[in-house]
């Protein structure tokens, strides 16, 4: 069940609060007002609202300087809330709010009480998405990051104290300790330690037994731990238990202190990061077994080796998994069955390659270019899904749709989701300056925003829509060579037309069986 959304409202008229009330109640949504900055401020310290109601005529909203210093706080938060402002059509807020980007929609007043539902709906919808993106983008960083960790680079034990510190680091707890062997002999392999010492070597040594013991997770909090007698220091308290390819459990991975316990993802990050550290481990246990016997014992290197390969190539298609899911999340929002990503990417990827893109740059952006639209899900449903034209208005607001992508991906360490920032950001830049959101033109446009713009619009002209029927291939190469250099890099269109043949046998792979349905 999703939990309760939460709502401020800036202003203390009873009859808004009355409405909002009605429309907030029935949503189980819970309401507070403000009418202050200072009260906003601890406010969405917290609540960590979903939604900010500003009343137009409040005395708050009325000064510039009170009003900057509201958007300032409001903008300040991690996830910041939603902003609707509710005015007057001829009030001055109203235009000088919505050029300033500070509010995210408008209601007119009086109030109409379906309306203001249906925005606060949207609004709060809008705000958990956005959320749960990027809870999804975190959750694809850490598993690609675990992908990509390789005693190729580094021994086997710097490779076991990196993964202690990821696996605090995404737990955001203080201890992480690996201890392998028997229940009651055991031996600290890495331990990451992020303010003094964790605990004594009786306490691993209880809490290794333990979970060779039980054989499964163990989550221990703070309240059932103090009451079964352990101390706080060692609270809260999760142990995965690291198993070898027979099922045995061969030690276990601890993490404990700070606080709270992980949950959903991070547990599942949790649990992935212990087939990694086993997989290690058993990588290093083969190679001093092999010292000896390198001729006799090949077969087993060489079936160590197929498991390690084995395991990174299910991690990254996890992490395949997690990006066209997220992408997903989009193009369902606006109809698309989801397969237009795949193509596209494909499209991309081919067209990277006659270009002459190195084949790890190709497999980047393959996975890179579907979260090309992700930030559509930061718009809202009456705009992205409307039947006519949009107005001047709302076309400014589809135009967010790149920025918002890129705000989302912004941030990573993950060479994956910088490449796919930079798609977001650019896919609708055209060559002559004439895109979106920044006019940049020419090579100043990311060379993977340039192709991922020509394959997006290729099979976007080549497919049907609701509002439109497939174009035929020729018409649409037509136009793509009319608009070489006005839209598209001429280098791309040239690249495009080189590997023409080759996009259309990706087109027939996802067409024909279409049809055949």
């Amino acid at each position: 069940m999703a939990s309760q959304a939460r709502i401020v409202v800036v202003g203390n008229d009873p009859e808004i609060l009355q409405i909002i009330g009605q429309v907030a109640q029935p949503l189980g949504y819970l309401t507070l007002h403000v009418v202050t900055t200072d009260d906003l401020q601890k406010r969405l310290v917290d609540l960590r609202p979903e939604l900010v109601i500003l009343d137009g005529d409040c005395a708050l909203c009325r000064e510039t300087d009170t009003l900057q210093a509201i958007v300032d706080v409001v903008r300040g938060t991690p996830l910041r809330p939603q902003v609707l402002l509710i005015c007057r059509t001829d009030d001055s807020l109203r235009e000088r709010m919505w050029r300033g980007s500070a509010a995210d929609d408008l209601l007119d007043k009086p109030i109409e009480t379906l309306d203001l539902h249906v925005r606060v709906r949207s609004l709060v919808r809008v705000h958990r998405l956005t959320a749960q993106t990027l809870r999804d983008r975190d959750t694809l960083n850490a598993l690609f990051e675990l992908s990509t960790f390789s005693s190729a680079w580094a021994g086997t034990d710097e490779v076991l104290q990196a993964l202690g510190r990821r696996v605090a680091e995404w737990t955001g707890l203080e201890h992480v300790v690996v201890t392998l062997g028997s229940a009651s002999q055991p031996e600290v392999a890495a331990e990451t330690h992020h303010r003094g010492k964790g605990g004594s070597h009786a306490f691993l040594e209880r809490r290794h037994a333990e979970l060779m013991t039980r054989g499964e997770l163990w989550l221990l909090d703070e309240a059932e731990g103090v009451l079964g007698g352990e101390s706080p220091a060692s609270l809260p308290y999760v142990g995965v238990p690291l198993r070898a390819q027979g099922g045995a459990v061969v030690g276990g991975l601890h993490a404990w202190g700070g606080g709270p316990l992980p949950s959903g993802t991070h547990l599942r990050v949790l649990r992935v990061a212990a087939e990694r550290i086993t997989t290690e481990i058993q990588v290093q246990q083969s190679n001093r077994k092999l010292e000896g016997m390198v001729e006799e014992r090949t077969a087993d290197l060489t079936a160590a080796l197929e498991r390690l390969r084995s395991v990174n190539a299910q991690l990254i298609e996890a992490s395949r998994d997690t990006v066209m899911r997220l992408a997903r999340a989009a193009e369902y929002r606006d109809g698309d069955t989801g397969e237009h990503v795949e193509r596209m990417s494909s499209y991309a990827q081919a067209i990277a390659k006659a270009m002459g893109l190195t084949a790890e740059e190709q497999a980047l952006l393959k996975l890179a270019a579907p979260m090309h639209d992700v930030g559509k899900i930061g718009i809202r449903d009456s705009i992205l899904l409307k039947n006519g034209r949009l107005t001047p208005e709302e076309w400014e607001i589809m135009k967010q749709h790149p920025t918002i992508g890129a705000q989302i991906l912004h941030g990573s360490r993950s060479r994956l989701l910088q490449m796919a920032e930079e798609i977001a950001l650019s896919h609708h830049e055209k060559w002559d300056g004439s895109g979106y959101p920044g006019g940049f033109a020419g090579d100043n446009i990311p060379l993977v925003g340039r192709i991922v713009a020509l394959a997006d619009v290729f099979d976007a002209l080549t497919t049907p829509r609701v509002y439109k029927d497939a174009w035929s291939v020729e018409d649409a190469v037509a136009h793509i060579r009319r608009e070489s250099g006005h839209h598209f890099d001429p280098r791309i269109v040239e690249a495009f037309e080189q590997c023409l043949g080759g996009l259309l046998e990706i087109r027939g792979r996802f067409i024909e069986p279409v049809a055949q349905a």
